[in-house]
């Protein structure tokens, strides 16, 4: 599907886009959120600052991808692949990111606060640089696991 066709069923009203095959899609600065791309193919799209808040992207691979400035705000990534894509100054703030995977990912300046407790992802040689967790982030969390990362987050104490 084209970036024109996609945007076309977007505007009609569609919104589950399960499986869809968008590989190199390039979008800018588009509010898009509440989307269903669970299974969809993203590879090395560049969808820079553009608004997923509320998506499903169970399953769908996002590699190569870049995602700065882009917000994923409350979706759910659970074994979304991210594998060495550009997540700079992104959003993913309250995301469930059960077994998503990070593997090479750039997130410098990541937002990750509040992500849903329990929530794991594979970090192997992720750029973590200023990237931010919730906290207080409790000894034990960050485990090297055969030259990888696995991050367990967990809910943030509410302050009163």
């Amino acid at each position: 599907m084209t970036a024109e066709e996609f945007l076309q069923h977007y505007q009609a009203g569609e919104r589950y886009f399960r499986g869809v095959k968008l590989s190199g899609i390039v979008l800018r600065d588009m509010r898009l959120s509440g989307l269903n791309l669970s299974c969809a193919d993203l590879r090395g799209a560049s969808l820079m600052g553009v608004d997923l808040s509320q998506a499903n992207l169970s399953r769908a691979d996002l590699s190569n991808a870049f995602l700065i400035l882009t917000r994923l705000s409350d979706s759910n990534l659970t074994q979304a692949n991210f594998s060495s894509a550009f997540l700079i100054l992104a959003d993913l703030q309250r995301c469930c990111l059960h077994q998503a995977n990070f593997t090479l990912a750039n997130l410098t300046k990541a937002n990750l606060l509040g992500a849903i407790e329990g929530s794991t992802a594979v970090l192997t040689n992720a750029n973590l640089t200023g990237a931010r967790f919730p906290q207080p982030v409790k000894p034990g969390l960050l485990k090297p696991i055969v030259n990888s990362i696995e991050i367990c987050l967990l809910r943030q104490p509410r302050s009163r």
